[in-house]
């Protein structure tokens, strides 16, 4: 398990601006009731070796403006202030992988600044002005950690005592970094979430770092091969970021979910290849329970009802990924669930 002290903090934001120049970071103070605390996020990577094209530190980054998943009833009963948290799905961990938060292939990267303004940092910091506008309470996941004497306060005039870092994904490092960082885990990863005061609505921000993988362990190392649900990769031949590079074409997709009244469910998954799908060695999981799928074959564009028992279908809200024979993640799919009664939900791809 990674070195990281994981913790969320709830609060109001007070100010925020760019890092001292050579600090690739947007800083952040946040009102969390009784005390101040710092934020530090991540805008560009560190992390790429030496004479790598400038476009491969850009950071991946998510905008989920109107972000629905189970975890946002857990979010909203958050207290304010700055709190540990358990490293697992029941407690309200995030993982980017095995927590289905988001679709990876909608990533993109962008420069932390640029001459033109279309940049990370603007983009961040008019969501969160915006946010401060409408005294949004923001969340903030990722590793808490003491400030040093006077941290800040070149840029604000203060430092807090508490800061968190981390704001991102938390896995996936390949081994020369992590040997360094040691961040390497499952279920710590972090984010930003911006929730309405005055509506139902929550803006999720997700950022990654271009050098981690997108398939990995129980223990959030990476593992070889790809399945064409991972992040886009670019094209930087010409040094600058290019064009997105021809991702796999998806062979497999998980397309809907009936509960029935007696509280087990019939799960849909469709072949969306050219080519007949064997399901040999397949699975099915949630954040803690596996099920085998039947060795069978689907026909290209056909579909495939497998049943689930009751433990794989929450009225409240759950996850459901798709492992094929190396337990590489071919899709992922969270649903918000229904009445006791039955309900049924079809996933977006």
């Amino acid at each position: 398990m990674g070195q990281i002290n994981y913790s969320h903090l709830k609060g109001k934001i007070d100010r925020f601006k760019p890092a001292p120049s050579g600090n690739p970071h947007l800083w952040m103070l946040v009102d969390g009731g009784s005390d101040s605390f710092f934020a530090t996020v991540n805008v560009q990577s560190s992390k790429d070796a030496p004479g790598s094209p400038v476009a491969e530190t850009y950071l991946y980054f998510l905008v989920d403006e109107d972000f629905r998943h189970p975890i946002v009833a857990d979010l909203k009963e958050l207290r304010p202030g700055l709190d540990r948290l358990e490293r697992s799905c029941a407690e309200g961990a995030l993982d980017y992988i095995k927590g289905n938060l988001f679709d990876p292939r909608r990533m993109r990267v962008l420069p932390s600044q640029s001459a033109g303004g279309d940049d990370l940092i603007h983009r961040l910091e008019a969501l969160l002005g915006l946010a401060r506008e409408q005294n949004d309470d923001i969340v903030i996941i990722g590793s808490q950690f003491r400030t040093s004497r006077g941290q800040t306060d070149a840029v604000f005039g203060e430092t807090p005592e508490y800061g968190i870092d981390n704001t991102h994904m938390a896995q996936g490092d390949p081994p020369e970094i992590d040997a360094h960082l040691h961040e390497n885990g499952a279920w710590h990863d972090g984010a930003i979430f911006l929730l309405s005061t005055t509506t139902d609505r929550v803006t999720a921000i997700f950022l990654a770092f271009q050098t981690q993988a997108w398939q990995t362990d129980a223990h959030g190392q990476p593992v070889d091969g790809t399945t064409g649900f991972e992040a886009p990769r670019y094209d930087f031949s010409g040094g600058e970021l290019g064009n997105l590079l021809p991702a796999p074409a998806p062979v497999a997709e998980l397309t809907s979910l009936n509960r029935l009244a007696d509280g087990s469910g019939l799960l849909v998954i469709a072949n969306m290849s050219r080519r007949p799908l064997d399901l040999s060695g397949w699975s099915v999981t949630t954040a803690d329970t596996s099920l085998d799928l039947p060795n069978t074959t689907i026909e290209p564009g056909q579909p495939l009802s497998v049943e689930l028992t009751s433990s794989f279908v929450v009225d409240t809200g759950g996850i459901l990924s798709l492992l094929d024979a190396r337990s590489l993640k071919v899709d992922g799919v969270a649903y918000l669930g229904g009445p006791a009664s039955g309900w049924s939900t079809s996933f977006e791809t």
